[in-house]
């Protein structure tokens, strides 16, 4: 594989190009507000999110169609207080999600309209799942003594490794499924393209939920099949999810394998155009883990010289963006992974059976990093 496996070089250079451009905008608020008054609104920002999370557990957004709402009308169809959600609203509109376009009655505005049921970008589910009773309490149960003593938060709580905990809670492992399909809306799955499949055949995608990133692929490369590999209450929910929808050409294409991907034997490569795909879970894990997980993977490679996919973020040595500190500070609270800089990929690599052959710039977040067998 001497062929470089980037594509849309260009568009790339863009998107990395514009994202940068944000980072700087956002960065505004710290060299305009005074210190005082910026390290009061970051600690009281938790106001927000929970404020949001009301109105989100109201479905106020799906009440709202095209036009203008009065409150009477709001608080009836939400079974809210009257004045309470009033206050609720004025808040929410001072943070520039919905618009009170006269006195007492309101509208969507571009921001809240991701908060509807039915959108297309909707980010209802996200906004649940972080601020649900079992997503939030690591974040206020002694986060800081975890801080000290180097342990998971998520763990503190439910003394559980948190997909354990979701084996056993199918409510919670259907909010966290239902989230993680928020991603795909937001990030979209164009990134994808920015890798040239071709040459592969089958893709066994590990840890891949619904497996709506393996049919995107399917439904551009039509000589291609998936196999979606997850837990198996998030495989039952895949089958229900893809027997309602219509694409007989991808359906016919993408199977299932139940297993727990550190813990379970792996589906067998059954020749070199197998492609091993890992879409944000190496970041889930620890060390130790990852090592286990490249190890299964290599087994299941037998004698084939199948390829391996890891999409994940990577991050600089310093400086990294509040997004993907966020992301990391997200994986301390409920597993024992990291998001990773390239030297920290780089000394897992060393430490595996594989070798990275290339890193390949996406219009996302990740990079997909291409690895291959080592020779014995």
């Amino acid at each position: 594989m001497s062929q470089s496996m980037q594509r849309n070089r260009v568009s790339n250079w863009i998107f990395r190009g514009v994202s940068s451009v944000i980072y700087r905008i956002c960065n505004i608020p710290n060299a305009l507000i005074p210190p005082p008054f910026r390290i009061m609104q970051v600690g009281s920002l938790f106001w927000q999110s929970r404020c949001l999370y009301a109105v989100v557990r109201l479905s106020v957004a799906d009440y709202i169609d095209d036009g203008v709402v009065p409150i009477e009308k709001l608080a009836d169809d939400c079974n809210a207080n009257q004045e309470y959600l009033y206050r609720l609203m004025r808040m929410l509109c001072a943070m520039g999600i919905f618009k009170e376009v006269r006195p007492r009655c309101f509208s969507h505005n571009r921001n809240s309209k991701v908060l509807r049921s039915d959108a297309n970008d909707s980010v209802k589910n996200m906004v649940l799942m972080h601020n649900s009773p079992e997503f939030s309490q690591p974040w206020f149960n002694d986060f800081e003594d975890c801080i000290k003593e180097g342990s998971v938060p998520f763990e503190s709580i439910y003394a559980q490794e948190m997909f354990d905990y979701m084996n056993d809670n199918q409510a919670v492992s259907t909010l966290f499924s239902d989230a993680m399909d928020t991603v795909d809306n937001l990030t979209g799955l164009k990134y994808l393209q920015d890798f040239d499949w071709e040459s592969f055949d089958r893709i066994i995608d590990l840890g891949g939920a619904k497996g709506s990133k393996s049919a995107s692929v399917l439904s551009l490369y039509e000589h291609m099949t998936a196999l979606v590999v997850d837990r198996s209450n998030v495989e039952e929910a895949a089958r229900e999810y893809w027997g309602e929808l219509p694409n007989a050409s991808v359906k016919r294409r993408l199977g299932f394998f139940p297993a727990d991907i550190i813990r379970d034997d792996l589906p067998v490569a059954v020749n070199d155009k197998d492609i091993y795909l890992c879409i944000a879970v190496f970041h889930v894990l620890s060390d130790c883990k990852a090592k286990i997980l490249l190890e299964n993977i290599y087994s299941a490679m037998g004698h084939c010289n199948a390829a391996l996919a890891i999409v994940d973020a990577v991050l600089p040595e310093m400086g990294a963006d509040l997004n993907l500190a966020a992301m990391d500070m997200q994986m301390l609270m409920g597993t024992r992974g990291r998001e990773r800089t390239a030297r920290e990929w780089s000394q897992l690599f060393s430490q595996s059976p594989f070798y990275l052959i290339e890193t390949i710039c996406v219009r996302s977040f990740a990079k997909i990093m291409l690895l291959k067998k080592r020779e014995a």
